[in-house]
């Protein structure tokens, strides 16, 4: 399995009227705006709404019989953003802080969605799925 990066063909919905523990709305993703570039999420309908959601599917490459763990990574981000894949709220950013969630009990190979809910202006980039062999540390 190599990396995911996640940068790139996201999703956005200006709506604090979601499942807070899943992150999904009734909508499907067609009533979301279109985001090409994670970077560039509409800030200004922070001001309006209190809260952005982005959202992003990914798949994953199967491994064969070698044993990882899969860590989801966000560089940058406003602080108090919270992040949450397949319906598990892996954590929330720190202002300085980069994150990093194991995730490996949460995900499976295909139909993987990751919810990034923002509630303050900031920049955000740098988000992927690393693979790491069992028993090696994650940096």
């Amino acid at each position: 399995m190599k990396a995911v990066w996640l940068d790139t063909d996201w999703r956005y919905f200006p709506t604090e009227v979601m499942d807070a523990a899943y992150g999904v709305s009734e909508l499907d993703a067609s009533s979301w705006g279109v985001l090409p570039q994670l970077s560039e999420y509409p800030r200004e309908l922070i001001a309006e709404t209190g809260t952005l959601n982005l959202r992003r599917s990914f798949d994953l490459e199967p491994m064969g019989d070698t044993c990882v763990r899969v860590y989801l990574n966000l560089t940058i981000a406003p602080k108090d953003t919270q992040v949450y894949v397949n319906g598990w709220h892996a954590g929330t950013f720190r202002a300085g802080e980069p994150f990093h969630a194991d995730v490996t009990d949460y995900v499976s190979l295909e139909d993987n969605l990751v919810l990034v809910k923002i509630t303050r202006r900031g920049e955000l980039s740098g988000m992927g799925i690393e693979p790491i062999p069992c028993g090696e540390p994650h940096p």
